[in-house]
């Protein structure tokens, strides 16, 4: 078998030198921490007694395009986002071939918008600090725009910016294998190691300088939902654990099953291990259900111009509506950070990232021998009317289009916890919305029987409600975006039960998988659903 650098993938008839000792002292002589993780062994020989140096080599090399630069980000990163990354919302990284895909939607919006000269371009330029792809497989980066156009990474790039676990596997992936993702991240932080700071395209600067850092990844494979929580952990570790930098909260945006996705045994108790394993790592879960995306009107499904190419075929639709959330999540605090010489002037009230959990993690119960404090799931909702005339009758459709027929994930309202929501749209048509969201009417509507059931609580907690509102132009309709906490998820809790079947009965791998993590399961189910309110 043909000999293959762990650090490149290149096979030896790639090599410019005879020997993996020329070719990792010439190829790799900018990645000392790769080689030293990689090939021990060799760094001595390479770095401190030179043995393979070239004085006059180095002396002529150009710098590698794109690799690694010693900050976590290729050079290119820290400018081609546009604005300082100071202040901005979100830095976005996609974890495994799922959320790889979902930030290439992301960047593919950014750039239709741009392409169109629609000044909406601003809301991700003025939001997202910087955006990032890791993943144990490859060849999955190389399919995306982030590699091929956004970076212009060749196969050597990826391996020093991407990849996860360098040196320890074959870069085709972690399967359906959770605990193989967990092990391969766990690798890259050996000895100290910090892939943030020495490889990976996540630039601690951005990083702390952001709002609020993003996961976007699956739940039921092996790379997102394994290597997702360890990821998060060690970014409050290692970059985000300093004094000068403001505690920052930390979301993941997870895809679940449903029955258009793989629902073997497999695939739902990792859905519930990776479930709880993030829980215990971010403060908030924004669960999308591939069914519900797919459901979703076409009245939520922005225009993104060559998503097709990027995406599989079965993803590149159900991206659509999960990005328009997003994007309308964005779009939230964009006031803030916005340039004031451009003509995108979005007006009213503006709430942080944390706003939309924070409230409700007041009221978990108080347990002393609770694992943790598991992180709020945020079930996601987005509508679309097209009216000239508003009153209550007009903001109960609004609300309907938003928790029936664009819930983007399966829940049932009456259960939650309360939510947090944003009304928005163009200036003629917020200025007629306005008095209604002052004077409740918004409120009321929300808080109803048909939609949360507020008055439906015994206890001393009740169901709490915000409504924010921003005028947005260059929209010719009114949204109604929204985030319910905690809600009861059918699907989450038919994967409960499976997993709970296997804890219980099961002599498997498998089954000792899920008791090895179901510390973590239950206080994360615990807190679905209004019975469990204090």
């Amino acid at each position: 078998m043909s000999e293959t650098c762990k650090i490149c993938v290149s096979p030896r008839g790639e090599w410019d030198h005879d020997t993996l000792e020329g070719h990792i002292a010439h190829e790799h002589r900018d990645e000392p921490k790769s080689v030293e993780q990689v090939y021990p062994d060799l760094y001595d020989p390479i770095f401190v007694e030179e043995r393979y140096w070239d004085e006059e080599e180095e002396a002529d090399e150009e710098p590698v395009p794109g690799a690694g630069n010693g900050n976590g980000a290729s050079a290119a990163s820290q400018t081609d986002l546009g604005l300082s990354s100071v202040g901005k919302k979100w830095y976005v990284i996609g974890v495994g071939g799922a959320g790889n895909h979902i930030v290439d939607a992301i960047l593919l919006r950014r750039n239709t918008l741009a392409d169109e000269n629609e000044e909406r371009v601003r809301i991700w330029e003025g939001g997202l600090a910087g955006a990032g792809v890791l993943n144990t497989n490859v060849a999955e980066i190389e399919e995306t725009y982030y590699a091929q156009e956004e970076k212009g990474y060749n196969r050597h790039d990826i391996v020093a910016n991407c990849i996860i676990g360098q040196g320890v596997h074959n870069y085709a992936g972690a399967g359906y294998r959770w605990d193989h993702g967990r092990d391969f991240v766990l690798a890259d932080f050996e000895d100290g190691g910090n892939p943030f700071q020495e490889r990976w395209d996540t630039n601690p600067v951005e990083l702390r300088d952001s709002q609020a850092i993003m996961f976007v990844h699956s739940v039921t494979k092996g790379t997102g939902c394994g290597s997702t929580p360890v990821i998060a952990e060690k970014l409050r570790e290692a970059v985000l654990d300093d004094d000068k930098v403001v505690g920052k909260p930390i979301f993941s945006s997870v895809v679940i099953p449903s029955e258009y996705a793989d629902r073997s045994g497999r695939a739902m108790v990792n859905g519930v291990i990776g479930m709880a394993r993030t829980a215990a790592s971010v403060d908030a879960i924004v669960p999308f259900d591939n069914r519900k995306l797919r459901e979703a009107t076409q009245d939520i499904e922005p225009r993104i111009h060559g998503v097709e190419r990027y995406n599989p075929p079965e993803f590149a639709d159900l991206n659509k509506p999960l990005v328009a959330f997003l994007e309308a999540f964005t779009m939230s605090s964009i006031p803030q950070v916005v340039e004031q010489e451009t003509d995108l002037s979005i007006r009213g009230e503006v709430f942080d990232p944390a706003d939309s959990f924070r409230p409700v993690q007041d009221k978990y119960p108080f347990d002393p021998d609770r694992a943790y404090n598991p992180a709020v799931v945020l079930a996601p909702v987005l509508g679309k009317i097209h009216a000239n005339s508003f009153d209550r009758s007009k903001l109960q459709m609004l609300a309907r289009k938003a928790l029936f027929q664009n819930k983007l994930a399966d829940f049932d309202p009456t259960t939650a916890w309360g939510g947090t929501f944003l009304v928005y749209g163009p200036e003629e048509k917020m200025s007629k919305v306005a008095p209604l969201v002052n004077d409740g009417v918004l409120t009321e509507v929300l808080g109803s029987p048909d939609f949360l059931d507020r008055d439906n609580v015994a206890g001393v907690e009740t169901v709490d409600i915000h409504t924010h509102q921003l005028v947005t132009p260059y929209l010719d309709d009114v949204f109604l975006w929204g985030t319910l906490w905690n809600p009861e998820m059918p699907s989450l809790e038919e994967m409960y039960e499976h997993a709970l079947t296997m804890k219980q009965d099961g002599n498997s791998q498998l089954s000792a998988g899920v008791r090895e993590v179901w510390d973590k399961v239950e206080p994360l189910f615990d807190c679905l659903g209004r019975k469990n309110m204090p």
